[in-house]
């Protein structure tokens, strides 16, 4: 979702729109197996306060991820919400053109005591607390879609189970055990490289 700023009027702005399913593809790229069933809805809205540009918004969408132990796909849903207070950025300064070299006097320590105390108090006066966690943009547009990448990443679940008795897959043979039992588990397997020990007798 792309919003031009000049849209957002006084009262504010209110969106909702469905989410487009490449946005979601893009961030579930390499996330280990989970993908998109149903792009949800995003609904957002947009308030312009002091300069800056408040947003919330929600967003829903059905995913599917691997069991962790028999690696079959689980369907689920998720459901966020995010904030974001957006900044506009400072325009970059231009760069300075060098200046011929000039000897200049050395300054004294008064004189730079009292220039280290000038740069301090100018960083200090530019720095506003209400600008920690904000966001930079353009000034013009704000972009949704690099916020929904990420939290549909934050909504993903640490551990996906088909089922809590989940039997997983067979080490031996790699049969799913929900379906049907290999045999595998009822049979001692021996390891060859210690098949020899098996003969050994000990002594009392």
């Amino acid at each position: 979702m792309l919003v031009k700023i000049e849209e957002i009027q006084e009262p504010g702005l209110d969106l909702s729109q469905p989410l487009e399913r490449k946005v979601l593809d893009e961030a579930l790229e390499d996330s280990g197996g989970f993908k998109v069933l149903a792009p949800g809805t995003l609904s957002a809205s947009f308030r312009k306060v002091s300069g800056q540009v408040h947003v919330t918004g929600t967003f829903d969408a059905a995913l599917s991820g691997p069991c962790k132990r028999c690696t079959t796909d689980v369907p689920f849903d998720v459901s966020t919400e995010f904030s974001r207070r957006m900044v506009r950025e400072l325009p970059k300064p231009a760069e300075e053109e060098a200046e011929p070299l000039v000897a200049h006097p050395k300054p004294s320590k008064k004189r730079k005591q009292q220039r280290e105390d000038d740069e301090q108090a100018e960083m200090a006066a530019s720095f506003e607390i209400n600008e920690i966690d904000a966001e930079p943009f353009d000034g013009k547009t704000i972009d949704l879609d690099p916020i929904v990448r990420e939290q549909v990443l934050l909504a993903l679940p640490v551990t996906v189970l088909c089922r809590e008795d989940c039997r997983g897959l067979c080490p031996n043979c790699g049969q799913d055990l929900n379906e049907k039992d290999c045999g595998h588990s009822e049979k001692k397997e021996i390891d060859v490289r210690l098949a020899k020990l098996k003969d050994i007798k000990l002594k009392n």
